[in-house]
């Protein structure tokens, strides 16, 4: 009985010590902090030993750690107006090391370099997208526009001049250096404006007109691509773009159609967008035939021709005799194809004049739209772009962006007569010779 006894004891203090592991372990485990699901965050102090969180849109990581930003990456030199130019600040900390977890909030400015005023342009951040720009004319950087520590942006200016962008802000631990950019006009896409007076042929043109890219600014330098095409060849000539007088700059578009037949002409710039044309060239009107000269004299044609003509002049004066006494008179016969293409020419060109002359002006589109009877001809632009070479027209760009047709004013000139006093001298002589020759005669 002792020894059941005994070993009842010792089991039971087993057990009991058991549950006492158990309850501590337990304990343990509940004490602990239980870790989060997503990333945990750190203080500064241990941020060497952490992964850093992403970064959010409306959360401002605290950038404590960050002592400088530098501009990275090979800074461009010069870019061209309206093409993005790529930017990049960094976040750098102690011993130059990335601090990816740096985003704060700041500005941005891209002025003119030559008088520090702000110049027209646009920025895009790679992560939020477009900046908003102030009425003061800095953009303002959001948080989320930061990507690990780095601000990626591309800046577009919209004006030919040496532009410099400027990051700043309070929050950041130093204003990095501005970035210095030189701004080329774009000489691959063009604007053709205010021709002058045109020189015209029948089948050439020669005129001058100004040249400028799509923002506005002198493009010396460009070339104008005038195409010449005919249903076998296509002919291309090189023009370049000069300075002119008043800052701007312009070149002349001259163009001679080789040959008889229908041609096209069309004016391009490098980026091959047609800038004038395509100009309907008709072809030259065969000449009518001239009808085959009679002998003065039929001693040397032979009985035989002599009788043929005789016939044929019989016939035609007995065919006249029955279409003078009622016969059926014969349709004209139709117009050959360049006859044909003139006289649509014409009439296109009387009609679109005629609608600028009532409504003032106008687009092609609002041409078209005004047309009597509807739908209009698919000729109309062609039209348009030869009385603008011919100088009856003027085009000018509207708010829109598109041109605007409109009649050109022609000074009138008054009548001038020109007195030649040398031959009224020579005159009166001559009459004064003559009474004294009459004066000389002798009586009969």
């Amino acid at each position: 009985m002792t020894a059941v006894r005994r070993l009842s004891g010792v089991l039971a203090l087993a057990v009991l010590l058991l549950a006492l592991v158990v309850v501590a372990i337990l304990a343990a485990a509940l004490a602990s902090p239980i870790p989060p699901a997503g990333p945990a965050a750190h203080s500064p102090s241990s941020a060497s030993f952490s992964v850093p969180a992403p970064l959010r849109s409306d959360a401002l990581v605290d950038p404590s750690s960050a002592t400088s930003i530098v501009e990275v990456g090979p800074a461009p030199a010069e870019g061209v107006v309206g093409v993005p130019i790529a930017l990049v600040w960094q976040a750098f900390g102690p011993g130059s090391s990335r601090v990816t977890t740096f985003a704060v909030g700041c500005e941005l400015t891209v002025t003119d370099s030559s008088n520090g005023s702000s110049v027209r342009a646009w920025v895009n951040a790679s992560t939020s997208g477009a900046l908003h720009r102030a009425s003061n004319g800095t953009f303002t950087v959001p948080t989320s526009a930061w990507n690990d520590g780095a601000l990626n942006v591309t800046v577009s200016v919209g004006s030919a001049v040496p532009a410099t962008v400027r990051l700043f802000g309070s929050l950041l631990p130093n204003v990095p250096s501005p970035v210095g950019l030189m701004v080329l006009p774009d000489l691959d896409r063009l604007v053709l404006y205010a021709p002058g007076t045109p020189h015209l042929g029948p089948r050439t043109s020669d005129t001058f007109w100004h040249v400028r890219d799509r923002f506005g600014d002198p493009t010396p330098g460009a070339f104008l691509i005038v195409e010449y095409s005919t249903a076998t060849s296509v002919t291309k000539a090189v023009v370049p773009v000069n300075w002119t007088s008043g800052g701007a700059t312009g070149a002349w578009v001259n163009y001679s159609a080789p040959g008889t037949g229908n041609g096209t002409v069309r004016v391009a710039d490098e980026a091959n967008s047609t800038l004038l044309g395509p100009i309907s060239i008709p072809a030259v009107a065969s000449p009518a035939p001239t009808p085959a000269s009679v002998p003065a004299s039929s001693d040397a044609l032979s009985p035989l021709v002599v009788l043929a003509i005789l016939l044929l002049a019989a016939g035609g004066i007995l065919g006249m005799a029955a279409l003078s006494l009622g016969g059926r008179t014969r349709p004209a016969p139709a117009p050959n194809d360049g006859e044909e293409e003139l006289r649509r020419l014409a009439e296109g060109r009387e009609t679109v004049v005629e609608i600028l002359r009532r409504a003032g002006p106008l687009g092609i589109a609002e041409i078209e739209a005004a047309w009597e009877p509807l739908p209009a001809p698919p000729a109309v632009a062609d039209w348009v772009a030869s009385l603008v070479t011919d100088g009856t027209l003027t085009a000018a760009l509207g708010e829109d962006g598109r041109a605007r047709f409109s009649l050109a004013e022609r000074p009138v000139e008054e009548p001038k007569v020109t007195f030649d006093e040398a031959a009224l001298d020579r005159e009166i002589a001559r009459r004064d010779a003559a009474v004294v020759d009459e004066d000389e005669k002798p009586p009969e």
